[in-house]
């Protein structure tokens, strides 16, 4: 845990938030990333793919996700990603993620970090939200939460969409866990989400500013660049949530990570896990007497991703068309 938790006057606080989503990030992304997060000094927060690396099947989106190959392209996906993740769940058999590395995943909080739920099927969700029923989004949570229950003994605080991905079936079904807070959105302010049907989700915590597969894709080449975009991101953002990949920063750019690292201390940072976040933001609105807002589930799009991810916008005003 940390080792001195930061006040409410603190205004420069960040949140990194680790998405493990293959096989392959699991088995060796996330013991670098522990690796980089003890020299540095650091605390995160991992959200865990628990099911069946399917990542393979990603190459359907090349004809039905506008982007999707510019992405692949750009990013070097083969060399990224390796030659068995982007044939899992197709040509090879699909590999179980965070259930084949109970060790890891119990050392992520043995260290101190936040350990919570990504999903059980990281997949067949990104590819599927929009058709999936309330039914299938409570058994794809009830899959993951088991497996997370049956290595940590504790049940999970917390979820975070794969690919930023919800709808209000997703709101609908959150709202019974009784979750701290979630980071299923991109942009936008801390807040809570009210479904049209009066249904209101946890605290969401967005991930905010790009990160480093969009510089990829756009085409940025420089590790200063990279650097620097996400770095200035957060100085604009109140609440800043810099999200890395088990596959990325725990794989072939470490390098960028140890330097984005120090420039984050160096511009006065103070890195915290989402869940000491969640605490903080719910402390500052009671001693600062202004509620979080509350707002409706939208979509946006970002450059350098492919499809749409999920935001926040106003409620409407009453009467106001």
């Amino acid at each position: 845990m940390e080792a001195c938790k930061p006040t409410v006057t603190h205004t420069r606080l960040l949140s990194l938030k680790v998405d493990v989503d293959t096989h392959d990030g699991m088995r060796d992304g996330v013991p670098r990333l522990l690796e980089i997060f003890q020299q540095e000094d650091v605390k995160a927060t991992f959200f865990l793919s628990f099911g069946p690396d399917n990542a393979g099947k990603a190459i359907l989106n090349i004809f039905r996700e506008k982007g999707f190959l510019k992405k692949m392209l750009k990013t070097k996906a083969p060399s990224l990603y390796g030659l068995r993740t982007i044939l899992s769940g197709t040509l090879l058999p699909a590999r179980p993620i965070a259930t084949k590395f109970p060790d890891f995943v119990r050392q992520i909080e043995a260290e101190g970090h936040e350990c919570e739920i990504h999903a059980w099927d990281h997949r067949y969700w990104q590819d599927h939200i929009e058709i999936m029923s309330l039914e299938n989004i409570e058994n794809h949570f009830r899959k993951a939460h088991e497996a997370y229950l049956d290595i940590l003994g504790h049940p999970a605080r917390a979820v975070a969409a794969p690919s930023w991905k919800i709808t209000e079936h997703v709101i609908a079904v959150e709202a019974k866990m009784g979750l701290v807070y979630a980071s299923d959105l991109r942009g936008g302010p801390p807040c809570f989400l009210m479904t049209d049907a009066g249904v209101s989700s946890p605290l969401q915590i967005p991930t905010t500013g790009p990160c480093l597969e969009e510089l990829l894709t756009q085409g940025i080449k420089e590790e200063a660049a990279w650097v620097n975009a996400i770095a200035e991101s957060a100085e604009r953002t109140p609440w800043p949530v810099i999200a890395l990949h088990a596959e990325v920063e725990g794989g072939p750019y470490a390098a960028f990570l140890k330097k984005l690292l120090k420039t984050l201390r160096n511009r006065s940072f103070t890195m915290v896990t989402l869940g000491t976040m969640a605490e903080i933001l719910k402390e500052h609105s009671e001693k600062s007497g202004e509620p979080l807002p509350v707002r409706r589930l939208s979509r946006t799009t970002l450059p350098g991703r492919a499809g749409w991810v999920s935001t926040s916008s106003p409620l409407k005003t009453e009467g106001v068309p």
